[in-house]
């Protein structure tokens, strides 16, 4: 029977097997059905640099990793599509396991050659299920997120990644993907977004100072703006939301700097608050224009600051970027910052690549032109716009 008239029955099998079983129920199916001689889950690291093999005997123990660069797992992770590696007698396949567009990692499978023609639509189908099931995993098991740590992260980086959401996601008329750097050490950057009915939202906080007391700040002011956006508040009023809650826990002079926009996906319409963070820039055929917004005040730095709605427009084939000043401030020890020159020519350097991989490149070289010298994190943020349409999301 073809792979693809079966895969319906992998989720409840799946659902049903214990955290530690699942990847051996997965490996059981896949024997039995299209011959696989062994399965691997690969999972990537949170500097998107590494797919490390999940290990349940040992989900705390992290093997040798595969780099992304210059492997043949990696290429089929970068450009998101099924690498076939032909040995004597098997037939190695790296298959993208994916989440819409967040790339989780990577299903490594060993198939006894030839392979059956309908194979590789039904594996791709087979990684959209475990796409799902290690998604959800998550909330009761730490298996996966052991093994996608190259090391222990620091108190304020994990709450600055329980606070993220999928850090990247596809629709008809756009696509987007944002990253924080360092991973595993110092809080304060994070973003945010919610698509809903016609309408995409999304917000770039950076919190004062560093470590803990930041990544607390961050924490408060992302959930007081969800708690907003939740309760249909406008931009100003989750602006204002969360100023209050600044100024009401955290009474000492602190702040917050924070980049909120609503896009009308039918029009490409966005409105802004922009209370003291960079504004970023669209790349518009081929050429780059900053966005002409005014930065008011950071969050609960003037608590009589009243927040205003700005505008800019998107147009189809538009790529808006979107970062912390970590990205242009970074710099090796005693040399000079990373600055907005060298991101420009970053930014048009990557025009060709998705949004998921353009950040992680931007990110990659940054980290590598300021070494370990880490002083503030970093956020970068992509959206591709391709034009809107009545029926986006309505």
């Amino acid at each position: 029977m073809p792979l693809t008239s079966i895969v319906g029955r992998l989720l409840p099998a799946l659902d049903e097997a214990f955290p530690t079983r699942m990847i051996d129920v997965l490996g059981g199916f896949l024997a039995e059905h299209a011959g696989a001689e062994s399965v691997d889950l690969l999972l990537a690291d949170y500097e998107l640099e590494q797919l490390v093999r999940v290990r349940p005997d040992q989900p705390a123990v992290s093997e040798a990793a595969v780099p992304v660069s210059g492997t043949d797992a990696g290429r089929a992770f970068s450009t998101q599509s099924v690498v076939t590696v032909r040995e004597a007698a098997t037939t190695v396949m790296y298959v993208p396991v994916s989440l819409r567009a967040e790339r989780l990692g990577m299903l490594r499978v060993r198939l006894r050659s030839p392979v059956p023609p309908d194979v590789l639509t039904g594996l791709q189908q087979v990684a959209t299920v475990v796409a799902y099931v290690v998604f959800g995993a998550g909330h009761f098991t730490d298996m996966y997120e052991q093994a996608r740590r190259r090391k222990p992260l620091a108190l304020d980086a994990e709450m600055q990644w329980n606070l993220l959401p999928v850090r990247a996601f596809s629709g008809p008329h756009f696509e987007l993907a944002g990253q924080l750097m360092p991973a595993y050490d110092v809080g304060g950057d994070s973003f945010d977004y919610s698509v809903e009915s016609g309408t995409l939202r999304l917000s770039l906080t950076d919190a004062m100072g560093h470590g803990l007391q930041a990544s607390l700040l961050d924490t408060l002011t992302v959930s007081a703006l969800r708690n907003a956006r939740r309760a249909g508040g406008s931009l100003v009023e989750q602006a204002h939301l969360a100023q209050d809650a600044l100024l009401a826990n955290f009474p000492r002079v602190t702040f917050v700097a924070a980049f909120l926009a609503s896009i009308d996906l039918e029009t490409g319409t966005a409105e802004v608050v922009n209370a003291g963070h960079p504004t970023g820039c669209v790349v518009r055929g081929g050429r780059l224009h900053r966005l002409d917004l005014r930065a008011q005040t950071p969050l609960a730095l003037d608590p009589s600051c009243r927040y205003k709605v700005q505008q800019f427009q998107l147009e189809p084939g538009d790529r808006l970027f979107l970062s912390s000043d970590g990205v242009t401030d970074a710099a090796p020890a005693g040399g000079e910052p990373f600055g907005e020159e060298r991101l420009d020519g970053m930014l048009l350097g990557t025009l060709g690549l998705p949004p998921h991989e353009a950040v992680r490149q931007v990110l990659r070289t940054v980290s590598a032109y300021q070494g370990d010298n880490f002083r503030d994190d970093a956020t970068a943020f992509c959206l591709d716009w391709g034009g809107g349409g009545r029926d986006q999301g309505r």
